[in-house]
Protein backbone atom coordinates (compact mmCIF):
# COMPACT_ATOMS: atom_id res chain seq x y z
CA UNK A 1 0.00 0.00 0.00
CA UNK A 2 2.84 2.39 0.80
CA UNK A 3 4.45 1.73 -2.58
CA UNK A 4 1.26 2.57 -4.44
CA UNK A 5 0.53 5.80 -2.52
CA UNK A 6 2.45 8.16 -4.87
CA UNK A 7 0.66 6.74 -7.90
CA UNK A 8 -2.73 7.19 -6.28
CA UNK A 9 -1.98 10.81 -5.38
CA UNK A 10 -0.72 11.68 -8.88
CA UNK A 11 -2.60 14.62 -10.43
CA UNK A 12 -2.85 15.71 -14.06
CA UNK A 13 -2.73 19.39 -14.92
CA UNK A 14 -4.78 20.04 -18.06
CA UNK A 15 -5.69 23.15 -20.00
CA UNK A 16 -5.18 25.06 -23.23
CA UNK A 17 -2.41 27.32 -24.54
CA UNK A 18 -3.08 30.60 -26.39
CA UNK A 19 -1.04 33.52 -27.73
CA UNK A 20 -1.59 36.52 -25.45
CA UNK A 21 -2.95 38.58 -28.32
CA UNK A 22 -5.69 36.97 -30.39
CA UNK A 23 -8.17 34.12 -30.05
CA UNK A 24 -6.01 31.39 -31.58
CA UNK A 25 -4.51 28.36 -29.84
CA UNK A 26 -0.89 27.21 -29.86
CA UNK A 27 -0.15 23.60 -30.94
CA UNK A 28 3.18 21.78 -30.46
CA UNK A 29 4.21 23.75 -27.38
CA UNK A 30 6.73 21.94 -25.16
CA UNK A 31 5.30 21.47 -21.66
CA UNK A 32 7.95 20.53 -19.10
CA UNK A 33 7.45 19.84 -15.40
CA UNK A 34 10.90 20.70 -14.05
CA UNK A 35 10.08 19.39 -10.59
CA UNK A 36 9.00 15.91 -11.67
CA UNK A 37 11.11 15.83 -14.88
CA UNK A 38 8.00 15.07 -16.95
CA UNK A 39 7.38 16.35 -20.48
CA UNK A 40 4.58 16.57 -23.03
CA UNK A 41 3.49 18.57 -26.09
CA UNK A 42 0.25 20.48 -26.69
CA UNK A 43 -2.00 18.98 -29.39
CA UNK A 44 -3.36 20.62 -32.54
CA UNK A 45 -6.09 22.28 -30.49
CA UNK A 46 -3.59 23.80 -28.04
CA UNK A 47 -4.64 21.35 -25.30
CA UNK A 48 -2.03 20.03 -22.89
CA UNK A 49 -1.89 17.42 -20.15
CA UNK A 50 0.99 16.75 -17.77
CA UNK A 51 1.51 15.13 -14.34
CA UNK A 52 1.86 17.89 -11.72
CA UNK A 53 1.22 18.75 -8.11
CA UNK A 54 1.00 21.94 -6.00
CA UNK A 55 4.45 23.51 -5.70
CA UNK A 56 5.75 22.10 -9.00
CA UNK A 57 7.34 24.36 -11.63
CA UNK A 58 6.04 23.90 -15.18
CA UNK A 59 7.52 25.67 -18.22
CA UNK A 60 5.71 26.23 -21.53
CA UNK A 61 8.14 26.78 -24.40
CA UNK A 62 7.69 27.43 -28.13
CA UNK A 63 9.74 29.15 -30.83
CA UNK A 64 8.52 32.69 -31.44
CA UNK A 65 7.18 33.08 -27.88
CA UNK A 66 8.72 33.90 -24.55
CA UNK A 67 8.86 30.87 -22.21
CA UNK A 68 6.04 30.96 -19.67
CA UNK A 69 6.74 29.60 -16.18
CA UNK A 70 3.87 28.46 -13.95
CA UNK A 71 4.21 27.68 -10.25
CA UNK A 72 1.47 25.14 -9.72
CA UNK A 73 -1.24 25.87 -7.15
CA UNK A 74 -4.34 23.90 -6.15
CA UNK A 75 -6.81 26.22 -7.90
CA UNK A 76 -5.27 25.40 -11.31
CA UNK A 77 -6.75 21.89 -11.07
CA UNK A 78 -10.22 23.25 -10.29
CA UNK A 79 -10.74 25.52 -13.31
CA UNK A 80 -13.85 24.55 -15.29
CA UNK A 81 -12.09 24.62 -18.67
CA UNK A 82 -8.65 23.71 -17.34
CA UNK A 83 -5.70 26.00 -16.69
CA UNK A 84 -5.42 28.58 -19.49
CA UNK A 85 -1.90 29.60 -20.54
CA UNK A 86 -1.29 32.84 -22.45
CA UNK A 87 2.13 33.09 -24.09
CA UNK A 88 3.64 36.42 -25.09
CA UNK A 89 5.11 36.75 -28.59
CA UNK A 90 8.84 37.37 -28.70
CA UNK A 91 9.42 39.72 -31.66
CA UNK A 92 13.06 40.61 -32.20
CA UNK A 93 14.86 42.89 -34.64
CA UNK A 94 17.99 41.89 -36.52
CA UNK A 95 20.81 42.25 -33.98
CA UNK A 96 23.52 44.81 -34.55
CA UNK A 97 26.95 43.18 -34.40
CA UNK A 98 29.03 44.36 -31.47
CA UNK A 99 32.46 42.95 -30.83
CA UNK A 100 32.68 41.17 -27.48
CA UNK A 101 28.91 41.17 -26.84
CA UNK A 102 26.31 38.43 -27.06
CA UNK A 103 23.22 38.85 -29.22
CA UNK A 104 19.76 38.44 -27.65
CA UNK A 105 19.51 35.03 -29.32
CA UNK A 106 22.80 33.87 -27.78
CA UNK A 107 21.76 35.03 -24.32
CA UNK A 108 18.37 33.34 -24.64
CA UNK A 109 20.04 30.17 -25.95
CA UNK A 110 22.37 30.02 -22.94
CA UNK A 111 19.39 30.47 -20.62
CA UNK A 112 17.55 27.60 -22.34
CA UNK A 113 20.59 25.34 -22.00
CA UNK A 114 20.65 26.07 -18.27
CA UNK A 115 16.91 25.33 -17.93
CA UNK A 116 17.20 22.00 -19.74
CA UNK A 117 20.58 20.91 -18.33
CA UNK A 118 18.86 18.04 -16.49
CA UNK A 119 18.12 16.44 -19.87
CA UNK A 120 21.82 15.87 -20.50
CA UNK A 121 23.09 13.70 -17.62
CA UNK A 122 26.47 12.00 -17.80
CA UNK A 123 26.58 8.29 -16.93
CA UNK A 124 30.25 7.20 -17.12
CA UNK A 125 29.46 3.51 -16.75
CA UNK A 126 31.40 0.70 -18.43
CA UNK A 127 29.94 -2.65 -19.39
CA UNK A 128 31.09 -5.88 -21.07
CA UNK A 129 34.37 -5.34 -22.91
CA UNK A 130 34.68 -1.79 -21.55
CA UNK A 131 32.36 -0.62 -24.34
CA UNK A 132 29.85 2.16 -23.94
CA UNK A 133 26.79 3.47 -25.76
CA UNK A 134 27.22 7.07 -26.87
CA UNK A 135 24.06 9.21 -27.07
CA UNK A 136 25.11 12.68 -28.14
CA UNK A 137 28.03 14.81 -27.09
CA UNK A 138 29.35 14.01 -23.63
CA UNK A 139 26.66 11.46 -22.76
CA UNK A 140 27.76 7.89 -22.06
CA UNK A 141 25.08 5.40 -21.02
CA UNK A 142 24.98 1.83 -19.84
CA UNK A 143 22.70 -0.53 -21.85
CA UNK A 144 20.12 -0.51 -19.04
CA UNK A 145 19.96 3.29 -19.10
CA UNK A 146 20.05 3.61 -22.89
CA UNK A 147 17.13 1.27 -23.59
CA UNK A 148 14.96 2.39 -20.67
CA UNK A 149 11.64 4.13 -21.32
CA UNK A 150 12.87 7.17 -19.37
CA UNK A 151 15.95 7.60 -21.57
CA UNK A 152 13.88 7.06 -24.72
CA UNK A 153 11.62 9.95 -23.67
CA UNK A 154 14.67 12.10 -22.92
CA UNK A 155 16.21 11.36 -26.32
CA UNK A 156 12.93 12.26 -28.01
CA UNK A 157 12.73 15.57 -26.13
CA UNK A 158 16.40 16.35 -26.83
CA UNK A 159 15.77 15.90 -30.56
CA UNK A 160 12.67 18.11 -30.35
CA UNK A 161 14.55 20.83 -28.46
CA UNK A 162 17.36 20.73 -31.04
CA UNK A 163 14.81 21.35 -33.81
CA UNK A 164 13.16 24.06 -31.72
CA UNK A 165 16.53 25.74 -31.17
CA UNK A 166 16.94 26.02 -34.95
CA UNK A 167 13.50 27.63 -35.14
CA UNK A 168 14.55 30.14 -32.46
CA UNK A 169 17.61 31.02 -34.54
CA UNK A 170 15.59 31.50 -37.75
CA UNK A 171 13.17 33.72 -35.79
CA UNK A 172 16.11 35.82 -34.58
CA UNK A 173 17.24 36.43 -38.20
CA UNK A 174 13.76 36.62 -39.77
CA UNK A 175 11.62 38.30 -37.08
CA UNK A 176 8.04 39.34 -37.93
CA UNK A 177 8.57 42.94 -36.73
CA UNK A 178 11.55 43.41 -39.06
CA UNK A 179 9.86 41.67 -42.01
CA UNK A 180 6.77 43.87 -41.54
CA UNK A 181 8.93 47.03 -41.52
CA UNK A 182 10.72 46.00 -44.74
CA UNK A 183 7.73 44.68 -46.69
CA UNK A 184 4.85 46.78 -45.36
CA UNK A 185 2.79 43.59 -44.98
CA UNK A 186 0.35 43.27 -42.07
CA UNK A 187 -2.03 40.78 -40.46
CA UNK A 188 -2.97 37.77 -42.65
CA UNK A 189 -0.72 38.89 -45.52
CA UNK A 190 2.26 39.05 -43.17
CA UNK A 191 1.48 35.66 -41.60
CA UNK A 192 1.16 34.04 -45.05
CA UNK A 193 4.45 35.56 -46.19
CA UNK A 194 6.27 34.46 -43.02
CA UNK A 195 5.14 30.85 -43.52
CA UNK A 196 5.63 30.58 -47.29
CA UNK A 197 8.98 32.39 -47.46
CA UNK A 198 10.56 31.29 -44.20
CA UNK A 199 14.32 30.84 -44.90
CA UNK A 200 16.20 27.69 -44.02
CA UNK A 201 18.36 27.32 -40.94
CA UNK A 202 21.43 26.75 -43.13
CA UNK A 203 20.82 29.98 -45.06
CA UNK A 204 20.34 32.00 -41.86
CA UNK A 205 23.52 30.61 -40.33
CA UNK A 206 25.60 31.72 -43.33
CA UNK A 207 23.78 34.94 -44.26
CA UNK A 208 24.88 38.46 -43.36
CA UNK A 209 22.30 41.05 -42.33
CA UNK A 210 22.47 42.43 -45.88
CA UNK A 211 21.80 38.94 -47.28
CA UNK A 212 18.70 38.72 -45.09
CA UNK A 213 17.48 42.12 -46.29
CA UNK A 214 18.03 41.19 -49.97
CA UNK A 215 16.28 37.86 -49.42
CA UNK A 216 13.22 39.59 -47.94
CA UNK A 217 13.08 42.15 -50.76
CA UNK A 218 13.34 39.47 -53.48
CA UNK A 219 10.80 37.24 -51.73
CA UNK A 220 8.19 39.99 -51.30
CA UNK A 221 8.40 40.69 -55.05
CA UNK A 222 7.51 37.05 -55.72
CA UNK A 223 4.77 37.17 -53.09
CA UNK A 224 3.10 40.20 -54.67
CA UNK A 225 3.08 38.48 -58.06
CA UNK A 226 1.54 35.33 -56.57
CA UNK A 227 0.03 36.18 -53.14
Amino acid sequence: MLLSAPALSQQMLTGRIHPRSGDEVLPSVSVINLTQKKTNISDIGGNFRIPAGPGDTVIFSSAGYKPDTAFIAGWMFEEKDGYQVYMEANPVMLPAFRVGEFSNYQLDSLKRKEEYAWLYPVHPRKFAGNETVQDGFGIVLSPVDYFSEKEARRRKLRKRLAIQEKDYYIDSRFPPAYVAAVTGLRNDSLRTFLVNYRPSYSFCRNATNMDILLYINESVKKYRLHP
